[in-house]
C-alpha cells in the first residue's frame, strides 16, 4: 500500500484516537508523517514507533495550535526534517470535560471560547502556513469536525459554532485555492464511543452538497479505521474530481 508514497503529511492531534489512526494509515500508505500532539508525548511516541516499525518515516512534534509561535515551530520542524509538506489534517481540538446537554452560561461561554481559539483560529493559521508550503505543486487539506449539525449529536454542543466555522472555512479555501491544485475537504466522524452509533459526514468544499453515511453496525475501532481510509482517499492526488461539480464519492472511498 503506497498510495501516498513520496508525500509528507502533518496530522494534528495525532497522539491517540482518530488522529492516531489517520497518522498510522498515512504511514502505511507511504507518507512521511509529522505526529503532532499538545501534551501527550508518550502517545505520540507510540504512534511514531508504530509507523517506523512498519518501515515508514515519522516524527513527533509538540505544540499548542492556539499559539502562533508553536504553529510556526511545527512547520519549521516539518521542513527541517522532510523538506516540504503535501498534506495537512486538522484534527486537534481544545480539551473539554465531555459534552452535556445542559450547561450554565459561564460553562457554555468558556467552552465556546476554548473551541473557537484552539479549533478555528488554530486551523486557520495551520491552513495558511500549509498553503504557503504547498506552493505551485498544490496539496491537500482535510479538516475534521463533529456531527454538531446532525441528529446523531447532542442537541446543545459547544462544538457547533466552531464546526460551522470550519465548514465555512473549508468552502472558502477550496473556492479560493482550487485553481492552484489545492483540495480542501471536511470529514465529520461523529460520536464514536463503544456503545454509540458511528457516522461519517463528508463535505467537499468545492460543492454545495455533502455526502452523509451512517454506520450503525460498526464498532469504535472499525469506524476509526474507516475514517482513516477515507482520509487517505481524499489525500490522494487522483481521488477527488478536479472540477468541483460533484461531491466526494464516498462509496468509492470506503
Amino acid at each position: 500500500m503506497t498510495r501516498l508514497a513520496g508525500k509528507v503529511a502533518l496530522v494534528t492531534g495525532a497522539s491517540d484516537g482518530i488522529g492516531a489512526g489517520i497518522a498510522r494509515r498515512f504511514g502505511a500508505e507511504g507518507a512521511a508523517v509529522i505526529v503532532h500532539h499538545t501534551d501527550d508525548p508518550a502517545g505520540a511516541a507510540r504512534v511514531v514507533a508504530d509507523i517506523v516499525w512498519r518501515g515508514g518515516r515519522a516524527i513527533a512534534v509538540q505544540g499548542d495550535i492556539a499559539h502562533w509561535p508553536d504553529i510556526r515551530r511545527l512547520f519549521e520542524e516539518t521542513v527541517a526534517t522532510f523538506g516540504t509538506l503535501d498534506i495537512l489534517v486538522n484534527n486537534a481540538r481544545a480539551s473539554r470535560p465531555g459534552r452535556r446537554t445542559a450547561m450554565s452560561e459561564r460553562e457554555y461561554r468558556r467552552q465556546t471560547e476554548l473551541q473557537s481559539e484552539a479549533t478555528v483560529f488554530g486551523a486557520m493559521l495551520l491552513c495558511q502556513e500549509a498553503i504557503r508550503l504547498f506552493g505551485a505543486r498544490g496539496g491537500s487539506i482535510i479538516n475534521l469536525t463533529t456531527l454538531g449539525r446532525s441528529s446523531l449529536a447532542p442537541a446543545i454542543s459547544a462544538d457547533a459554532a466552531p464546526d460551522a466555522a470550519i465548514d465555512a472555512m473549508t468552502r472558502g479555501l477550496s473556492r479560493a485555492f482550487g485553481a492552484h491544485n489545492i483540495r480542501v475537504n471536511c470529514i465529520a466522524p461523529g460520536v464514536m464511543g463503544p456503545q454509540e452509533p458511528a457516522a461519517i459526514d463528508v463535505l467537499d468544499g468545492r460543492a454545495v452538497n455533502r455526502q452523509f453515511i451512517a454506520l450503525p453496525s460498526l464498532g469504535m475501532t472499525s469506524a476509526k479505521d474507516t475514517v482513516a481510509r477515507l482520509a487517505v482517499s481524499l489525500a490522494c492526488d487522483d481521488a477527488v474530481p478536479g472540477t468541483g461539480e460533484r461531491s466526494v464519492p464516498v462509496s468509492g472511498c470506503l
